[in-house]
């Protein structure tokens, strides 16, 4: 068979397309593939996606160039001036016993060029007070995004661990379903034999349609969790994503003095109230100075026509001066300011009472739910192994005719309900322990 040049174009292009969707058909799949998270990536996703943490990070831009704005008045200020006249009608003299001569004293068309130059020279520290204030803006401004980001990263870890608690109950309550269908198998065979009566296969289907029951609640609830998680972390819609992590069993020993001293200290509230604090008492420091004198020099330089001894030629000028801005009375209206400031610091100092009060009581508070959740799951791993030694008890037991399907049901729904009370005081502990870091002001982000 021959091929002409267009076959083999054709041919050509059809390899090509075939070699493309071999390449990309892997990687479309991987693509699909959802991503695993640990706890960490998961935080970090909602720190710096967060839409609520961009809007803040542009207001600290804004206090910054605020801050910016004001540093140009420590430079000079320059500015040229271009400036054409014409005057009409022109100016003149005439004397009369030299025959009504004219003597024109100005001239129509009147130019004058020239840059200007004016300079602050002092101002009693005014604008480094100023300055200060705009910075102390800024600093306040990005404390507002530590504290932000604090509140996502819990809320994440919060929903993170909701999600895997759910996940271990779906699990558990799959194989609570498959064992009574086992049951359920078992029981048919018994009641078609004349071996059990028909309550036996009644009772385990009504088990087994509470527990699919639950079971589809339990999804939906997981469904509604990870929509919050993945809002939190600002995925779009379809992105899939899997956790990769498990409910932490923690052991540490806390006191509470400890706790309190270091919530203080760490506390992003506390932080703020003080940065707000500082700012106030700057903002006092400005008002302090906002009636001193100022002191600046000025000065010009250019060309000008309209001199007497040539009226059209363009000379060079100049002229330099110094100027004083002296304030005298401004209708109390600094003393008012400053009374003003003074009551603002005081209501400041009073709010960090009332936060330490509030700190200090919900750290106590998360304190105590940690170390009732550390009781409460040393509780349920003993009813673990009770249940465990009454199954072990009960399969003996029914093997040899001694009780019925009903009770081996209700003896094995106790170790499924005492190991689901194990894995929900697992999930309260490590709650209450993150509880207990954010009360303390830890970062986990």
């Amino acid at each position: 068979m021959k091929y002409n040049n267009n076959n083999i174009k054709i041919l050509g292009s059809i390899l090509a397309m075939i070699a493309f969707i071999m390449l990309s058909g892997p990687a479309k799949s991987q693509d699909r593939e959802p991503e695993k998270l640990n706890l960490s990536q998961a935080i970090q996703y909602a720190v710096n996606n967060k839409p609520l943490i961009k809007e803040a990070e542009d207001q600290v831009s804004v206090a910054s160039a605020k801050a910016d704005e004001l540093k140009s008045s420590f430079l000079p200020h320059a500015a040229v001036s271009l400036n054409y006249t014409w005057v009409g009608p022109t100016p003149f003299i005439s004397i009369p016993v030299m025959n009504n001569q004219k003597f024109y004293i100005a001239t129509p068309n009147n130019f004058n060029e020239n840059i200007g130059v004016q300079y602050l020279i002092y101002d009693f520290n005014k604008r480094k007070e100023t300055l200060k204030l705009l910075q102390s803006n800024a600093v306040t401004e990005a404390e507002k995004i530590n504290m932000i980001r604090n509140q996502v990263s819990y809320e994440t870890a919060q929903v993170y661990f909701s999600i895997l608690y759910l996940t271990e109950s779906l699990k558990m309550m799959e194989s609570q379903i498959n064992d009574l269908n086992e049951h359920l198998s078992v029981a048919k065979k018994l009641v078609a034999t004349g071996s059990a009566v028909g309550l036996d296969t009644l009772s385990t289907s009504v088990r087994l349609s509470a527990l699919k029951n639950a079971k589809a609640d339990i999804i939906n609830q997981t469904k509604k969790a990870t929509v919050v998680l993945s809002s939190l972390m600002n995925f779009p819609d379809d992105k899939k994503f899997e956790l990769d992590g498990r409910l932490e069993m923690t052991t540490n020993q806390y006191k509470l003095d400890s706790l309190i001293k270091d919530a203080y200290v760490q506390r992003e509230e506390m932080k703020l109230n003080n940065l707000v604090k500082q700012t106030a008492t700057l903002q006092k420091a400005v008002i302090e100075k906002s009636n001193m004198p100022t002191l600046s020099a000025f000065g010009t330089a250019g060309v000008k026509n309209g001199y007497p001894d040539k009226l059209t030629r363009l000379k060079p000028n100049y002229a330099l001066g110094l100027a004083a801005d002296i304030p005298v009375f401004d209708g109390h209206l600094k003393e008012s300011k400053l009374k003003t400031a003074d009551l603002q610091i005081q209501s400041i100092n009073d709010h960090a009472d009332v936060l330490q009060q509030k700190i200090s009581t919900e750290v106590q508070n998360a304190l105590l739910d940690y170390r009732n959740s550390k009781v409460q799951l040393t509780t349920a791993l003993e009813e673990i192994t009770q249940a465990e030694a009454a199954m072990d008890q009960a399969k003996k037991l029914y093997e040899s005719g001694s009780i019925t399907n009903t009770t081996l049901l209700d003896t094995e729904t106790d170790l499924a309900q005492a190991r689901l009370k194990y894995s929900y005081q697992l999930y309260q502990l490590t709650l209450n322990h993150y509880k207990l870091l954010e009360a303390e002001g830890e970062k986990i982000w």
